[in-house]
């Protein structure tokens, strides 16, 4: 009897080496896949606030622009050589500003208090 439970004991470690490892594979397709369809250079910026599309940036051009969010809030977002960020905000959390700068396709900058929300895309659509 005790035989029979070490094989058992043996074959759960097994499958779930197993298991771990396909787990990790697919884990690395997919982000692999990820990355490789969001790898292009980003042509614009969509800016919504409060899910309402308020202004699109085409990120060829330089430009500083100032978004009032829900509830009176301002985003100060800067464009430059084909990248966007968030220079300064009037939340309390700074979220939004330490995101840093974006500049692929499928890239994003969030500002939760102000319902800003600025989505990066290398395509026209």
């Amino acid at each position: 009897m005790k035989g029979n439970d070490e094989i058992q004991i043996r074959k759960r470690k097994k499958n779930d080496i197993m298991l771990a490892v396909i787990l990790i594979v697919l884990a690395a397709v997919l982000g692999g896949g990820y990355y490789w369809m969001h790898r292009a250079p980003a042509l614009r910026a969509e800016i919504t606030v409060d899910g309402e599309l308020v202004k699109i940036l085409d990120l060829s051009e330089d430009q500083k622009v100032t978004i009032y969010g829900a509830g009176g809030g301002e985003n100060h977002l800067a464009v430059e050589n084909g990248v966007i960020w968030c220079e300064e905000a009037s939340c309390p959390d700074k979220v939004c500003v330490r995101q840093g700068k974006q500049s692929r396709d499928g890239e994003q900058i969030v500002c939760l208090p102000n319902r800003m929300f600025v989505k990066v895309t290398g395509a026209e659509r």
